[in-house]
C-alpha cells in the first residue's frame, strides 16, 4: 500500500493556482471539479508543469503539476537584525515556526561584522512579534557586532519553559497550476499518492 491524503477546497473566483503539502514525495495526483466535472492527473514520469486532462486525453504542457519539494527549513531566514535597545529580528514569516511571545528563541548561522564582543548569534526572549518581526526582551547594542546576512532563528522553549521539538517545516507535495486547479469557485477534491510504500 503506497500513502496516500486527500484535500478538498472551494476555489476563489477567479481560480488560482495552489500548493498542496503533503508530507511526502508525489507519485501521481488526481484533481476533480465537483461542480462543474472535469478531472485532471499527473504521474511520475511526466515532465513537471504538464497535466493530463482525464476526459479529453489531451496533454498540456503548461500550468500544469509541479512537484514540490523544498529544502529542509527549520525556522525562519532572518533578513534583518538591529543593534538597539531592545533588538529586532527581521524575519520571512514568523508564523511558519509558530513563534509566541515568552518564547525562548535561538539565532543560528548569522553572519555579523565581528566588531564588538558578543555575536548576534545566542539565545533570546520574544517580548512581542508581528508576521515579520520579532521584538526581543534583550538589547543588542553596544557589546554585539552588526548584522550582515543570513541567519535564521528557531524556537527553543515556548513561555512556560517546556521544550519545543525541532520540526521540519518545508514542504512536499505539489504545486496545482491553473489548469488542473478547476473552475472559478468550484468545489475541488484532489487525491495524491506518494512514491514510498506503507508498511
Amino acid at each position: 500500500m503506497s500513502q496516500s491524503r486527500s484535500f478538498s477546497w472551494t476555489n476563489a473566483n477567479p481560480a488560482v493556482a495552489r500548493n498542496l503539502d503533503v508530507g511526502f514525495t508525489v507519485a501521481k495526483i488526481t484533481t476533480i471539479d465537483v461542480t462543474n466535472g472535469g478531472s485532471w492527473q499527473w504521474v511520475t514520469g511526466m515532465t513537471a508543469g504538464y497535466v493530463l486532462d482525464v476526459d479529453s486525453g489531451a496533454i498540456t504542457t503548461s500550468n500544469g503539476f509541479t512537484p514540490l519539494s523544498e529544502s529542509a527549513n527549520f525556522g525562519a531566514a532572518i533578513s534583518a537584525f538591529s543593534n538597539a535597545s531592545p533588538g529586532v529580528i527581521t524575519v520571512d514569516d514568523s508564523t511558519v515556526a509558530g513563534f509566541a511571545i515568552g518564547d525562548t528563541i535561538k539565532v543560528a548561522a548569522l553572519a555579523d561584522d565581528g566588531a564588538a564582543a558578543d555575536s548576534l548569534n545566542g539565545t533570546y526572549t520574544i517580548a512581542s512579534l508581528t508576521a515579520t518581526a520579532l521584538t526581543l526582551n534583550e538589547a543588542t547594542n553596544a557589546t554585539h557586532s552588526a548584522y550582515v546576512s543570513g541567519g535564521f532563528v528557531t524556537r527553543v522553549s515556548d513561555v512556560n519553559g517546556n521544550p519545543i521539538p525541532t520540526e521540519n517545516f518545508a514542504r512536499r507535495g505539489m504545486t496545482v497550476g491553473t489548469t488542473p486547479v478547476g473552475a472559478a469557485s468550484a468545489v475541488m477534491v484532489a487525491i495524491v499518492e506518494g512514491m514510498e510504500s506503507v508498511v
